[in-house]
């Protein structure tokens, strides 16, 4: 077998379970001291409906099946257990059925990252039987710095990564040996700017549910203040975003997942204590995370654990400022520069709104604004083929998340037309609708190794961009829109800033 090649097996789950984890030997060119555990759906590329858990721990392979294992020196070959994961407590599940895995990029072979477990966070308790297959594989060649100024920017950057509280957050390079800038540094909560400032908590309103309901069966079923302006489920009943079962523990629910709703989390005056299931975002990250470089498109973000349906990722930080400052920075910086801007308009309203809009939502105010058209008091613009009308409801946002130069790990996911996550808002003072977190949780089950992604536009339009539109907008606005990337059958082909 040439290093550059993966075989293939055959996808045997109906193999006899009892063998065990068994460890097999690999070609020298698997050059670690520490072995690697690889799940058969990771190999083959597919997910499983269940996912590896901390908690599976393979069994000690028995006599009989050390005695098969390679007699080579241990100089000279390395172990690798792959082992497949059947959980036999799990009879209410989902059917294990193979899945194509889902790319922001081209489709390309998948690949195997040699991290030391590949291994779901979550902390349930289960039993797992395993069956191994020999399967040859390739370790991903992760570059190491070796020039003096390449060696000091690694290990700066690493010691910026250091000061993230949490689980483990790494940065590999499989292309060259060069590292994210260092003149970015990370945070663990967003620094307020000048002319920022947070609602007081004195208007800070906390539940009164029993202790044993927030932990427990929640109070959602019986009356949490938590959940006053939270939206409707389809059984027009106000929940909780997170789930609290086995399976989905702190996962955020299909019916927060498939809309945009704001979340509100419980907060430091609630009655509940720190476990109550409405507490998710507010702790901080909880899976390891990995900065790496893409082929395409610079730097990307993958976690090298398992994710379920509806786990939280981490939030996006920086600097917030005033929506004066930002366009001040913005005119600062060239149209073909990245663009790390957050604006906080969750509860603002537009400044204009379609025509037909405008005469569904306030018909008594037509008349009057026509008039104000005809005096040049107000004006019309056109978007997108519509007449733009003045919005009466209009509210503005204040404020902007810069995360240019300061944030989180989640700064350096890509976008995909097609994305894996969403981002969402999630609030603790109901008063205070200028601040918010912004969080990021997947919309899918997905594999260890799998780049994160999310839709930098936010919306469901998938509207092709064609070439032609594009050169109109650098006629008229002078720059290009930004080319997109991300390879998926959705791509809209270009940005427009």
């Amino acid at each position: 077998m040439s290093q550059g090649s993966i075989y293939r097996a055959p996808f045997r789950y109906n193999q006899p379970a009892d063998v065990g984890a068994t460890s097999f030997s690999t070609p020298s060119t698997l050059n670690s001291p520490l072995p690697i555990r690889y799940s058969t759906a990771e190999i083959l590329g597919i997910t499983c409906a269940y996912p590896v858990s901390t908690a599976l721990q393979p069994r000690k392979p028995s006599n009989a099946s050390l005695s098969q294992s390679s007699t080579s020196s241990a100089s000279s070959k390395r172990p690798i257990e792959v082992v497949d994961l059947l959980s036999s407590d799990d009879e209410d599940d989902e059917p294990i059925t193979p899945k194509r895995v889902r790319t922001s990029g081209p489709a390309v072979a998948p690949t195997l990252y040699a991290t030391p477990a590949l291994q779901s966070h979550t902390s349930q308790p289960s039993v797992a039987r395993f069956h191994a297959i020999e399967v040859p594989i390739k370790r991903p060649y992760a570059v190491v710095p070796k020039t003096p100024a390449a060696i000091a920017q690694r290990q700066q950057f690493e010691k910026n990564l250091r000061e993230l509280k949490g689980p483990k957050v790494s940065v590999v390079n499989e292309f060259d040996e060069s590292s994210p800038s260092i003149d970015f540094y990370f945070v663990q909560e967003s620094i307020l700017g000048p002319g920022v400032e947070h609602v007081t908590e004195d208007f800070m309103v906390g539940c009164d549910c029993y202790k044993e309901n927030g932990r427990n069966i929640g109070c959602e079923y019986l009356y949490c203040e938590c959940l006053e302006d939270s939206q409707l489920n389809d059984d027009g009943k106000r929940v909780y975003p997170y789930g609290a079962g086995r399976k989905d523990f702190r996962c955020l629910r299909n019916f927060y997942l498939e809309s945009r709703n704001h979340i509100y989390e419980c907060n430091k005056n609630c009655n509940c204590e720190d476990n109550c299931k409405n507490r998710n975002v507010q702790h901080g990250r909880k899976v390891e995370l990995e900065i790496f470089k893409t082929e395409n498109r610079g730097w990307g973000l993958r976690c090298p654990v398992a994710l379920r349906k509806g786990d939280f990722i981490d939030t996006y930080r920086g600097e917030i400022i005033t929506v004066e400052e930002s366009d001040k920075r913005g005119d600062k910086r060239s149209p073909d520069e990245a663009n790390y801007f957050m604006s906080l308009d969750k509860f603002c309203e537009p400044e204009s709104i379609a025509k037909t809009e405008f005469i569904k939502e306030f018909p008594e105010r037509v008349e009057e604004y026509i008039q104000k058209i005809a005096t040049g008091e107000s004006s019309t613009d056109m978007k997108d083929g519509e007449e733009m009308w003045e919005n009466p409801d209009y509210i503005p946002y204040k404020y902007v998340c810069d995360g240019m130069y300061m944030g989180s790990p989640t700064r350096f996911m890509n976008h995909s037309c097609d994305p894996n996550c969403r981002l969402f808002t999630v609030s603790y003072n109901h008063s205070d609708k200028d601040l918010y977190d912004i969080a990021f949780f997947t919309l899918e089950a997905l594999p260890a190794g799998t780049e994160l992604t999310f839709d930098y536009k936010d919306e469901d339009d998938r509207t092709v961009i064609t070439d032609e539109q594009a050169r109109q907008v650098q006629k008229s606005k002078g720059y290009m829109p930004q080319k997109c990337l991300c390879g998926t059958a959705d791509c809209r082909r270009y940005f427009f800033n």
